[in-house]
């Protein structure tokens, strides 16, 4: 099985505007704009960056990475997906991957990432398997039996600090599943995802039964 792991929605965009321009780090973080974002629209969602840097750390990082079974996009709140080929080691330091993303999200290339504009649609569309969308919401359905019945997935875990989809991932997605009542941080959210891939291989309940058709 090939794992499609899209961080979706993620708070990751370059600062707005003129400050752009005079900031030393150049993508929008709640630690080096605080005060911007307290009068930027929807601050309290955004500038989350480090949430994309744990996740996409651990993916690239993972047994299912090395092993050439996992494909990791970074779909962002302004419709830009960044792919991250599977040999690319993401910096550890996190200033250094916001001067990666800064890099991308300015136009210039950097070596081991591709981005380029794409809805959330056009980008399911474009992978063309079976949609998972993690949700608090979703079926209380074990994950690894949902992977084991298909051999290409894709698994679509929100890449934000609070509230909801505000795309159309609910209405793309084939099932939706929860991890139980707890509320989860993104990156253990990932986790869960990369562990549940692994044991894909193991027996499970039909396809019918976990819900996708």
């Amino acid at each position: 099985m090939t794992l499609h792991l899209i961080l979706a929605e993620a708070e990751l965009e370059l600062v707005p505007g003129p400050a752009h321009s005079g900031s030393d780090v150049p993508v929008l973080d709640a630690y080096f704009h605080r005060r911007l974002l307290d009068v930027l629209p929807d601050g309290q969602r955004r500038g989350r960056p480090d949430i994309v840097h744990q996740a996409l750390s651990l993916c690239q990082g993972s047994r299912l990475n090395r092993a050439g079974k996992l494909r990791a996009y970074v779909h962002t709140r302004d419709d830009m997906v960044i792919e991250v080929e599977a040999s690319t080691r993401v910096p550890p330091n996190q200033v250094e991957f916001l001067m990666v993303v800064g890099r991308l999200l300015d136009g210039r290339e950097v070596k081991g990432y591709q981005v380029r504009s794409m809805t959330f649609r056009s980008l399911v569309d474009q992978i063309g398997v079976p949609l998972v969308a993690m949700s608090p919401d979703g079926e209380d359905v074990p994950l690894a039996s949902v992977m084991g019945e298909h051999e290409d997935l894709a698994v679509v875990v929100g890449a934000f600090p609070c509230g909801d989809y505000r795309g159309p991932v609910y209405e793309l997605a084939d099932v939706t599943v929860s991890l139980g009542r707890e509320l989860l941080t993104v990156p253990a959210v990932t986790s869960e995802v990369l562990c549940a891939a692994s044991k894909a291989v193991e027996p499970g309940p039909s396809a019918d039964a976990a819900g996708l058709h």
